[in-house]
């Protein structure tokens, strides 16, 4: 009743506990009320933490903040010069998102006393752990994206259109992926502009779908009118554009391509560093080998749900095909890649097939070397029957596998496509090219199935993951040690090899000296750039707890309860 009370207080259509208002009234001013009391303050050098009952809310930081290391704050966010606190009645309903209750398992065990089946124990107590959290995380950001995906009144909400560009079907996703975390980082809902999109019916094909619903559930339950084509403001600049104030920002915004705004680096923006949430990124970290493919994941797999009829279809096929583990995923891009990249040979994908078979097989027997062969050049398959007859390649038909560039943009061979895509990602292990979106996206979706993935899952032929036009910037880092570094003097740091470090910047411009927060000492200090490697950027996004505990208190069914396919619901071989 409280959180009611809370959310009726304000009249913010996205957030129940109103960020946009929050902000409305964060100038220099203390605002009381009886349910909500907010006061703001500018300090130009540290953040003040209080600790009698308020708290930092991290989404009124606005785009235009400067960030300084932070040797305060336990959660280890970055310093911001602009401070917003909120104070909010106690509400009696415990709540516990990222580490859910785990069952108690009791194992038999006739091991001798040498402490065997405690470790047994111990290591399988953790392992459910670990797969709780990737499910209760991965559920929150997929009920956050949701809720802001589909607001009351559409007609009212703060938008940003997503237009289509001439790519194909792994381009367009990770475009719309783009645009969905541009969203959620400014609390918008995003529609897209299908109207260009080349898989509908008469762009390209004649044979097109009729409609984004005819393979997918619908993306927001608002869709594109003319009034939001109208209104819409593309966008030039950070300062302008991305805070979540609704005072300084147009109610629709057009997003460019990435593409495109990487011609003007100096305006790209913040989104397109090499950023998620931090708070998250903490939490995933512990289970999950790149957090980022993960975060890419999860917000492509909200963008392509399948309908039901796509679903049976993957069903039948994955019955059809005998898709079991222990399975590699190969994916061999050839066609139009042939002047963009260098194309490698069946023998360079199979010399990292062979590598992976060769460590499974330690200390087991009669493993079967299964191969799910996804190619847009069928007779590469008959190529490797042929040379390699003791794996067993698992494959689509062959003419399923035929689109050309002309033919390709059918319903039927979008169809093909994600039933390939979704394969992929479910093989134990990947072998793709990552400079195609096609094998990135693989993986990225693998991360978002695959309950824990603590090692790399995929052997890459090209380059390492990445992600197009996102690039470390020039602030605050998370970085972690590679190496054991004793501490030199009072101002530096210890590290261990493992430590984390929030909040890193270099000291006072030097490229060799850093100087950040250790989360295992709960300490800054300086410490040599060359015992660490970069992990991400330290990035604000909007604070979306208290949505959390608002979509638990006021659930009422299947509205906030949006599922996704096999989501965290498989274990690696790798990692067993």
């Amino acid at each position: 009743s409280n959180n009611l009370a809370l959310a009726s207080a304000v009249s913010n259509p996205k957030l129940p506990f109103n960020s946009d208002s929050v902000l409305h009234w964060a100038q220099k001013s203390t605002i009381t009320d009886s349910k909500l009391r907010v006061q703001t303050r500018i300090d130009s050098k540290y953040q003040s933490i209080r600790h009698s009952g308020q708290r930092p809310l991290s989404i009124a930081v606005g785009t235009s903040i400067s960030h300084k290391p932070n040797s305060i704050h336990p959660k280890l966010n970055p310093i911001s010069t602009h401070s917003v606190y909120t104070t909010i009645p106690k509400i009696n309903v415990s709540f516990n998102l990222r580490s859910p209750p785990t069952k108690n398992i009791t194992l038999k065990s006739d091991t001798n006393s040498s402490g065997k089946s405690d470790l047994a124990k111990t290591v399988l107590n953790s392992n459910i752990n670990l797969n709780a959290s990737c499910l209760s995380t991965t559920q929150m950001v997929i009920n956050r994206l949701h809720y802001l995906q589909n607001p009351k009144d559409c007609s009212t909400a703060r938008k940003v259109i997503c237009d289509v560009w001439k790519a194909g079907m792994g381009s367009t996703l990770h475009h719309w992926v783009y645009c969905l975390t541009y969203a959620y980082y400014t609390n918008r809902t995003m529609v897209i502009n299908f109207r260009r999109w080349l898989y509908l019916k008469n762009v390209i094909s004649k044979s097109g779908v009729g409609k984004f619903e005819d393979l997918f559930q619908s993306v927001s339950k608002c869709k594109l009118t003319k009034h939001d084509e109208i209104v819409a403001i593309n966008w030039k600049s950070r300062s302008n554009y991305d805070s979540i104030d609704p005072r300084t920002t147009p109610k629709v915004i057009r997003l460019q391509a990435s593409g495109i705004l990487r011609l003007h680096s100096s305006i790209i923006t913040k989104i397109n560093h090499y950023a998620m949430p931090t708070d998250i990124f903490y939490d995933v970290l512990r289970f999950k080998y790149k957090p980022m493919a993960w975060w890419i994941g999860v917000l492509a797999s909200y963008i392509i749900r399948p309908n039901n009829a796509l679903k049976r279809f993957i069903d039948q096929s994955r019955k059809e095909l005998h898709f079991q583990s222990p399975i590699v995923g190969m994916h061999i891009r050839r066609t139009d890649k042939r002047k963009e990249t260098k194309l490698f040979s069946i023998h360079q994908y199979m010399e990292m097939v062979k590598w992976y078979f060769k460590d499974l097989s330690k200390g087991k027997k009669n493993v079967e070397k299964r191969v799910f062969v996804v190619t847009d050049e069928p007779w590469l398959i008959r190529k490797l029957k042929y040379s390699y007859r003791e794996y067993k390649f698992i494959h689509p038909p062959l003419k399923q596998l035929q689109a050309t560039l002309k033919t390709r943009y059918s319903a039927n061979n979008l169809k093909y496509f994600l039933r390939d895509v979704f394969l992929l990602a479910e093989s134990d292990h990947l072998v793709v090219t990552m400079s195609s979106n096609v094998g990135r996206l693989a993986y990225e979706l693998h991360e978002v199935i695959y309950a824990r993935s603590q090692s790399r899952h995929f052997s890459p032929l090209d380059k390492f993951y990445f992600i197009y036009d996102q690039y470390p910037n020039n602030g605050p880092k998370i970085m972690q040690a590679i190496q054991n570094c004793p501490s030199k003097g009072s101002n530096t740091i210890s590290l261990l090899k493992g430590d984390l470090l929030d909040s890193c910047l270099p000291y006072k411009k030097s490229k060799s000296i850093y100087y950040g927060y250790s989360k295992r000492l709960q300490r800054s200090g300086e410490f040599p750039r060359a015992c660490t490697t970069y992990l991400i950027d330290n990035e604000f996004y909007p604070d979306y707890s208290q949505l959390d505990k608002y979509l638990r208190l006021n659930k009422t069914g299947s509205s906030y309860d949006i599922r996704i396919e096999k989501m965290c619901t498989k274990l690696s071989i790798d990692d067993t």
